[in-house]
């Protein structure tokens, strides 16, 4: 499987249309210091589909965008992401709408998915009213209503 990835606010240029790449939260998401993105096609006749990884920690994405330009990348740079897509979240506390990154599979880290959900920091209430959560959340892009 064939990934591209795209350094910290890098404009994704691609040839035909992508799956899951909300353009105005895309552009929201392409300076954020945790979010890189990336871009693979699953199957060899499948659409081309755009994922985010996103770390908790505090690795230096600008290093890693340096190494991924020379093409020195080790799997150990990609230990501690979580790979996710957008989606519109209704608190259902108090109704709060939010744009959000939440963790979806990955192919490239199936083996280990359950250690990095595990290791991974996740907002786990709304920030709006502190009701519980039980999605994995990895990101909250933007409030939508007020």
């Amino acid at each position: 499987m064939s990934v591209r990835y795209f350094s910290g606010g890098e404009a994704l240029d691609a040839e035909e249309p992508v799956q899951y790449l909300d353009p105005h939260e895309d552009a929201l998401l392409a300076g954020n210091v945790r979010v890189r993105r990336i871009v693979f096609r699953p199957l060899s006749k499948s659409p081309l589909v755009a994922l985010y990884l996103h770390w908790s920690g505090r690795a230096s994405l600008t290093e890693l965008d340096a190494r991924v330009a020379a093409g020195t990348t080790t799997e150990e740079d990609f230990h501690d992401a979580v790979a996710g897509q957008t989606l519109v979240r209704r608190c259902r506390g108090c109704g709060a709408r939010f744009s959000i990154l939440y963790a979806v599979e990955f192919p490239g880290f199936s083996r280990d998915r359950a250690r990095r959900l595990q290791e991974h920091d996740h907002i786990t209430h709304c920030p709006a009213c502190g009701t519980g959560w039980t999605a994995y959340v990895l990101e909250i892009i933007r409030r939508l209503d007020g």
